[in-house]
């Protein structure tokens, strides 16, 4: 089966009120689906920008990125790579998530992911790179 690897970043419409809550129901929903469909990846997370690696088949991760786009808590969505993989990054995650709290706000601000500049405006490499360094930190 070939691979691709789609990261996509979007902005937030998540009230604080029900923000935790929220972010549960996506992942809770997001891993069961992608158990089952052979996904992986990870989503990044700060209050007002999500950034997301989704690797699978071309089809699966077509058919996920369809649902998310039609999520009302997502808006504004760029694409920005899909492409051919040899092998998955994200393999040991159905769906793993880092979000900028008070523990991981000094390394997403090492990759320059900041209040000012969110996660919707940074360049692919620097969301990769950031998504592949909270991955390898314990759950």
């Amino acid at each position: 089966m070939s691979l691709i690897r789609l990261v996509y970043a979007s902005e937030s419409r998540l009230v604080d009120a029900n923000r935790r809550a929220e972010l549960d129901r996506i992942l809770t929903s997001a891993r069961r689906f992608n158990d089952q469909n052979g996904i992986t990846g990870f989503l990044l997370a700060t209050e007002k920008a999500f950034a997301q690696v989704l690797e699978g088949s071309r089809d699966n991760v077509a058919e996920t990125y369809g649902r998310i786009v039609m999520d009302p808590r997502h808006t504004a969505f760029r694409v920005l790579s899909e492409e051919p993989i040899v092998a998955r990054s994200f393999a040991g995650w159905a769906m793993g998530i880092a979000e900028r709290d008070e523990t991981t706000s000094f390394i997403f601000g090492l990759y320059g992911v900041t209040p000012e500049a969110d996660l919707h405006a940074q360049p692919l490499e620097i969301l990769v790179d950031l998504a592949g360094e909270l991955a390898g930190r314990p759950a």
